[in-house]
């Protein structure tokens, strides 16, 4: 499990569908008699969106911990469901985010805390579901016309699907088709077990979940090697689908269609909590997280330098990158960006390179949930905190904050209209690939589909999903209020730079926001919020 490494990308935001029909039942409601929580501290969440990677609701040490969580994952954890198996409801329950601080009752499982949540959000958010069944795209997994090529299994134990080391290295970033195929070697997968893997490995294409319709009994064991999305343009003949994956390799054949199944539909809910009763919020307030014990020490410069956070399994996480990206990381700043926002650093800051090896601390929001091979970290917004606490200690940092003129890339109409589409109110807010979207231009490797998305949300998400050409913070100036629905894509810029000046299939991101959205990105002086370094040593403490 891997912890997003912020600034290595944009975060994109989960989107469903847009609104469904009333359901055709009585609406559903938790039973009078339903488990509730002791106390509970409900309040929006103040993580940004670039830093969010929730792992659902924890049970721990006598509390039930769920942070960074939209409506749809409150729902989805509560009811066990997918979030595109839940319809209706306003836009922003895909966006909005919410942190659930509560005390359980001693010896309350995981399966009485879903309870709890459920009357939570029927006190607190006025939540009321009905239940229905609608047509849901999936992508179907079914025997191809000359028979499956699946092998049963040579052995038995868990089944497992393992990367393998492909030739060529990790390839060059900046060329696309230099970056190898990805293999993976699966073992004792039943056809269930396929389907959701399927989903998990190759996730750029599939964009929905994988249903078993093979048929087939038994456990199986299969090679599959596919051209990563991303890359599937450039290597041109050479790539390979995961689709033309799975038909020649596996025999079997991935065809997008609507299921009918049970669902979920949102009645009605309210976008603000109830207040908090008095005093509840500081009963349930907990020391900051901190890593158990952390080691810092300089880089090696003969080889590539982590910039960001990682899990690596057990009690391990680590983190790398010059001091200025890693107070970036930790403040939740996009680090492209933060020569403009973080103010005072010495030049040391952003020339010497450190890594960290910390251990999670075994109690509290920063520990594991769960053990073994199941265990999943904490919240990237908790790790994040925890190498705050880290740099705090080891460079004794110190700062505050305070509005500054700096460089900022406005965000502007370039005519009277946008190209763009005024979004309705029910619909699902957010970002995702859509693999299937046609492209303005050649060279464009994958296509954002943005739906219900306001220019300010845009001019975040900016900083983190063109980071390679973003450099300074983006503020919002189009004037144009609620969301917009849109459709971009650009040229990676290492890819862009590589190509000859006059070839036309490529597209810079600001041409892209220029051509595609009819807005432009403006440098300009603003004030703006900054972080302003009051002390920090250059080195860290022993």
């Amino acid at each position: 499990m891997i912890l997003r490494l912020i600034g290595a990308g944009f975060l994109l935001a989960r989107c469903c569908l847009a609104q469904t029909p009333q359901p055709k039942t009585a609406a559903a409601s938790p039973a009078a008699a339903q488990p509730k929580f002791v106390m509970a501290d409900v309040h929006v969440s103040t993580t940004p969106h670039n830093a969010v990677q929730s792992f659902g609701g924890v049970v721990r040490n006598g509390r039930y911990v769920d942070r960074d969580e939209t409506m749809l994952q409150l729902i989805e954890g509560a009811y066990g469901v997918d979030e595109d198996n839940v319809g209706g409801g306003p836009g922003w329950v895909s966006s909005d985010l919410f942190d659930v601080i509560a005390r359980v009752p001693d010896g309350t499982t995981s399966a009485q805390a879903k309870l709890m949540v459920q009357t939570l959000l029927a006190d607190r958010f006025r939540l009321v579901l009905g239940h229905d069944t609608r047509p849901l795209p999936r992508y179907v997994l079914s025997v191809d016309k000359g028979g499956s090529k699946l092998k049963p299994a040579a052995g038995s134990g868990e089944p497992e699907c393992v990367p393998q080391q492909q030739a060529g290295g990790r390839g060059n970033p900046g060329d696309p088709a230099s970056i190898p195929n990805i293999k993976m070697n699966c073992r004792n997968m039943t056809p269930a077990d396929i389907a959701t893997n399927l989903r998990q490995m190759a996730g750029g294409y599939l964009d929905h979940a994988v249903v078993d319709s093979t048929k087939l009994d038994g456990v199986w064991d299969f090679d599959l090697e596919w051209t990563g999305r991303g890359q599937l343009a450039a290597k041109g003949a050479d790539g390979i689908s995961i689709f033309d994956a799975v038909s020649k390799q596996l025999g079997l054949k991935l065809e997008l269609q609507n299921v009918p199944l049970p669902a979920l539909a949102i009645v009605s809910v309210n976008r603000t909590p109830t207040p908090n009763a008095p005093g509840v919020a500081d009963q349930l307030t907990e020391a900051p997280p901190r890593f158990e014990a952390a080691a810092i020490k300089p880089a090696d410069p003969d080889k590539p330098g982590l910039t960001g956070i990682i899990y690596q399994g057990g009690s391990q996480m680590q983190a790398g990158g010059t001091l200025s990206q890693m107070i970036a990381m930790a403040l939740r700043i996009a680090p492209n960006v933060a020569g403009d926002t973080i103010i005072g650093l010495p030049k040391s800051a952003t020339s010497d390179r450190w890594a960290i090896t910390a251990k999670i601390p075994t109690t509290g929001e920063g520990a594991l949930n769960g053990s073994g091979k199941s265990a999943q970290p904490p919240p990237l917004s908790v790790a994040l905190e925890m190498l705050y606490g880290t740099l705090l200690e080891k460079f004794e940092l110190k700062t505050h904050t305070e509005n500054r003129e700096v460089t900022v890339y406005a965000l502007t109409l370039t005519g009277g209209k946008p190209k763009m589409t005024k979004a309705e109110d029910s619909e699902r807010a957010g970002c995702k690939p859509d693999p299937n979207a046609p492209k303005p231009f050649t060279k464009i490797q994958t296509m954002i589909s943005c739906k219900n998305t306001t220019m300010g949300e845009l001019a975040e998400n900016a900083e983190q999903m063109a980071n390679a050409y973003v450099d300074h913070p983006v503020v919002d100036g189009t004037g144009l209020e609620g969301g917009w629905d849109f459709l971009m894509g650009w040229t990676p810029k290492g890819q862009l730079q590589a190509q000859q000046a006059d070839d036309p299939d490529g597209v810079s991101f600001f041409d892209a926001i220029e051509k595609e959205l009819g807005l432009k990105l403006v440098k300009q002086k603003k004030s703006i919020p900054v972080i302003v370094v009051d002390h920090v040593d250059e080195k860290p403490i022993e």
